[in-house]
């Protein structure tokens, strides 16, 4: 996925649940415009669904979410998440998403199997919820079955499936709320 200096929306690949946003589920060896619009400002393409934030910090997600969706055909197109103007940033991992408000805070949505989320359970969201109450993130990724995030202060914190060791803490043990990186 790629955004163009017009802030066109551009996408190509394996296009099996929906995820490249051009109304199909065509397979796309070059890119494709998703849709007319040309307000976008960043995108975060998961492995069976994209986000997508406009320059109006609303927040916009297509394809096939694995947790809350899978009896409903995948959105083909973008569909605003909530009504929310505040996003600044987001991510995708495979099952999972994340993204962070203007505000600082955090929030994730989607399959929590592995505590992926950091809300402290495992279970799976179909909705943002907010993780903890810091104001300080700067930015988050995802993993398989974890995340990583770095706060504004510089620390790195990460939460999910530790079983080889993807957090970088002693334990293998998996994590549901976000733990230090030493």
């Amino acid at each position: 996925m790629a955004i163009k200096t017009d802030g066109t929306l551009w996408s190509w690949g394996w296009n099996g649940a929906g995820q490249l946003g051009d109304e199909t589920t065509t397979n796309r060896n070059a890119p494709v415009q998703v849709g007319m619009e040309t307000h976008w400002a960043s995108i975060a393409p998961g492995l069976r669904h994209s986000m997508a934030i406009k320059t109006d910090g609303t927040l916009w997600a297509w394809g096939r979410q694995p947790v809350g969706n899978l009896a409903t055909p995948a959105q083909l197109a973008p569909v605003q998440v909530g009504t929310d103007t505040q996003w600044a940033s987001v991510a995708a991992g495979p099952d999972h998403s994340m993204a962070i408000k203007t505000d600082g805070t955090l929030w994730t949505w989607g399959s929590n199997a592995s505590g992926q989320l950091g809300d402290g359970t495992t279970t799976d969201r179909t909705d943002p919820v907010q993780v903890g109450t810091d104001t300080n993130w700067a930015s988050v990724s995802g993993g398989d079955s974890h995340t990583m995030a770095l706060k504004t202060d510089g620390t790195v914190w990460g939460w999910g499936w530790n079983g080889f060791g993807p957090l970088g803490e002693a334990s293998t043990a998996p994590q549901n709320t976000p733990q230090l990186i030493p």
